[in-house]
């Protein structure tokens, strides 16, 4: 792998946190403006935060996708949850209780409710919404084909020629089954669309930013803890950031949902807390790997590389502690 590529792997990642946190910028700004928080973070659709809200979340997804885990979990739950960012953004939630039976009253034409309300903007509303989440998707299935093409061809014309490489079957089902999720709710019932995938795509985004810092949390590259069962104690210093923050952000993760559903909490809260958890475990990582050198034999940034391997290998008598302080802390 080389330089550029390391650089780009890096920026990449940095990216994502930087849209996390211009979102969350972009929330507080509106919020103190408008002198309270909203329900949730979805709801800031409707406000002039609309624009960094969907652009945010269509960059997060984008970057989620092209991103390349450390391992085939991560890799495949950054891939999916890319999709399901994806479908929050298009979709927006629900305007709220009072809208939608706002909307049915006027659908009626014998409703009482007909002479408090202003039909024409609620109609305009819905009309508007119906449309710009029908043009969005039918943009967002267009690329999403395209992708599930490409795929299959760059297999097809370079990997299956690399030898030991395999096509990822399993994560291309996967992401099958969620397009042809999406695809088919939308051609069914755009009604039912409308109502429901903001809220599916919210779950599913939530599952796979979960098991992104699980899968971290369990992986264990062999260079690196060869290097470590090298060094006395290193084992016990390293356990292990990763696994503490997976069981802090599932615990987090987990509270919340309850709180929430009891009605102790907000939405927004929540949303907030699992962002937060989030944008530091991946900023954290992504300082810890920063200076990770490329690998002349293609591996994936962050791995030891041949050549610090050796350096740190108990028969060489030249221990890399630059390198064994770096990957402590990444075990």
């Amino acid at each position: 792998m080389s330089n550029i590529e390391v650089k780009s792997y890096r920026y990449l990642r940095t990216a994502m946190v930087a849209l996390l946190l211009g979102l969350g910028a972009a929330v507080v700004y509106h919020s103190l403006q408008a002198g309270a928080f909203l329900a949730s973070v979805s709801a800031y659709y409707y406000t002039p935060a609309q624009a960094i809200f969907v652009g945010a979340l269509i960059a997060l997804g984008t970057c989620m996708i092209a991103l390349k885990g450390t391992n085939e979990v991560e890799d495949v739950f950054l891939n999916l949850g890319g999709m399901f960012a994806a479908v929050v953004a298009i979709v927006p939630t629900s305007r709220g209780a009072d809208y939608r039976t706002a909307v049915r009253a006027c659908e009626q034409a014998d409703s009482p409710a007909l002479e408090k309300l202003d039909c024409p903007t609620v109609r305009t509303l819905a009309e508007a919404t119906n449309a710009n989440v029908e043009n969005s998707t039918v943009a967002l299935l267009f690329v999403g084909a395209l992708a599930l093409l490409a795929a299959v061809l760059f297999y097809s014309l370079k990997d299956r020629r690399t030898p030991g490489a395999k096509f990822p079957r399993w994560a291309f089902v996967a992401t099958l089954v969620v397009y042809g999720g999406c695809a088919g709710a939308f051609a069914a019932s755009r009604a039912w669309f409308i109502d429901n995938a903001h809220y599916i795509g919210a779950v599913g985004l939530l599952a796979c930013i979960i098991v992104v810092a699980v899968a971290n949390a369990l992986r264990r590259d062999q260079g690196r803890q060869e290097t470590l069962n090298a060094i006395p104690g290193a084992l016990a210093r390293s356990r292990d950031f990763y696994a503490w923050f997976a069981r802090i952000l599932l615990g987090a993760a987990g509270t919340g949902i309850l709180l929430w559903l009891v009605d102790w909490i907000s939405l927004f809260l929540l949303e907030i807390v699992v962002a937060a958890f989030f944008a530091v475990f991946w900023m954290v990582q992504t300082i810890e790997r920063w200076r990770d050198e490329p690998r002349p034999d293609g591996g994936d940034p962050g791995e030891l590389s041949p050549i610090k391997a050796q350096r740190s290998s108990p028969g060489s008598g030249r221990p890399d502690h630059d390198q064994t302080d770096r990957t402590v802390g990444q075990a």
